[in-house]
């Protein structure tokens, strides 16, 4: 009898899923999947503006996030030769070696010198002159690969920081742009260099003044568009997640087959983000051509992967989301492969919950409770991880990863203690003989 009951209810749930197709034969209407298929389009053509928008709102204007992402950059070779350069530049147009060692020499050969000793000074002019900016080149090379340039690095882009967004949204008037381009200061690490050079015997470092000396890191003719564009992207960083969300719910909700409108929704998110990544890609070589021919491109393409590395992140995190709404469409299915795997994967959990069983493992009221209530259990379990995955600052691709993964160790758990039907119990473990 027990045995009996057993497939008895075995047989009940498969009627009611041969029952649901039925059912969904009801939701008549030729413009339901027409209508539901264009909701979830515009959705996911909505995807990576929300993401974008949430750059442009958020993950730019948070400085210190900013400086953790380029604080690094004052490690890199690249930047560091592009700094140096850049230093040398302004150093040597105040300080005139050529002219400097001139007036030494003539100074000496003042003194009487023999005229063999003055004609050999003479001819030393030149080679001093190019020791003598030797000499500051290196010093301003041990400079940049000190730490006290990424002390001075830090604080010039902290003081830059606000200066960049401005540039990139239009609002406020502290960033310099001529002509398309976009310029940070670097009257810090200039002061910086000057008291090294002083510290190191080179007390003509004295001359140069205060100067506000800076270095191009976006130039273009469009950059009124950009702005344009990255100021109206702020304005709707609020709704524009909201609206996608609700574009989709909205095609569920009408969808003949809600299951496949979640399965090709989740799809549908998870390509516009690899469309977003690809382009970001694509943008790289235009930003990099756009910058003048003295700039370091090598510089300034570590600049740009440290930027957009804000956006890589944001989109990384939605890929893994609209990958695990797909995969958990697609074990949902009734039949096919995901039915198949799903049925797998519940056989692999009734067989280890038997073999704790048969070593005498009881969840008792506990899995009496996880049966009874198991899709309460797994509504709440989603629910929860949503709401705290939202509640986030700063969530990557790793930060949602190990959501999807912690999601599936709660629902796997649960599965397990849950306690199996009395009839399938008896079933599964009849007494002996």
């Amino acid at each position: 009898m027990e045995r009996l009951r057993a497939e008895v209810a075995r047989l009940k749930q498969e009627q009611e899923k041969e029952q649901a197709p039925a059912e969904r034969r009801d939701r008549t209407g030729w413009w339901r999947p027409v209508v539901a298929g264009i909701l979830v389009l515009v959705a996911a053509l909505l995807a990576p503006l929300s993401v974008l928008a949430t750059w442009a709102n958020g993950q730019i204007d948070d400085t210190d996030r900013y400086i953790a992402t380029v604080g690094p950059l004052a490690n890199d070779p690249d930047v560091q030769k592009a700094v140096a350069a850049r230093v040398e530049q302004v150093v040597f147009s105040y300080l005139d070696i050529d002219a400097a060692t001139a007036a030494l020499v003539d100074a000496i050969n003042q003194q009487g010198l023999p005229p063999a000793a003055a004609a050999t000074l003479q001819a030393a002019i030149g080679p001093l002159a190019s020791g003598i900016r030797n000499f500051v080149s290196d010093q301003i090379l041990k400079f940049v690969q000190s730490d006290a340039f990424e002390d001075a690095w830090i604080q010039a882009n902290r003081e830059a920081h606000s200066q960049l967004v401005a540039a990139l949204t239009g609002k406020g008037d502290a960033v310099k742009i001529e002509n398309g381009e976009v310029t940070i200061g670097l009257a810090t690490i200039i002061d910086a260099v000057k008291t090294q050079l002083t510290d190191a015997g080179f007390a003509i470092a004295d001359r140069i003044p205060e100067v506000n000396a800076t270095f191009t890191v976006f130039q273009s003719s469009d950059l009124g568009k950009v702005q344009t564009a990255l100021g109206l992207l702020d304005d709707l960083s609020t709704w524009l997640p909201v609206i996608g969300l609700a574009l989709l719910a909205i095609a569920v909700m009408i969808s003949r087959d809600r299951r496949r409108v979640v399965l090709a929704a989740g799809i549908a998110v998870a390509a516009s983000m690899l469309l977003l990544g690809l382009a970001l890609n694509v943008i790289r070589p235009f930003y990099l051509d756009a910058l003048p021919a003295s700039s370091s491109a090598a510089a300034a393409g570590a600049l740009y992967d440290q930027i957009v590395s804000f956006i890589r992140f944001a989109l990384r995190g939605v890929l893994v989301l609209g990958v695990a709404v797909a995969v958990g469409a697609w074990l949902s299915a009734p039949r096919g492969t995901g039915a198949a795997a799903r049925t797998g994967i519940g056989n692999g959990i009734a067989f280890v919950r038997r073999g704790g069983a048969r070593a005498g493992m009881d969840t008792g009221r506990l899995g009496v409770f996880l049966r009874q209530y198991r899709v309460a259990v797994r509504v709440v379990t989603l629910a929860v991880a949503a709401l705290w995955y939202l509640s986030l600052d700063h969530p990557t691709g790793d930060t949602a990863l190990w959501f999807v993964l912690g999601v599936v160790v709660v629902l796997i758990v649960t599965e397990f203690l849950a306690a199996p039907p009395p009839a399938v119990a008896a079933a599964q473990d009849p007494p002996p003989a």
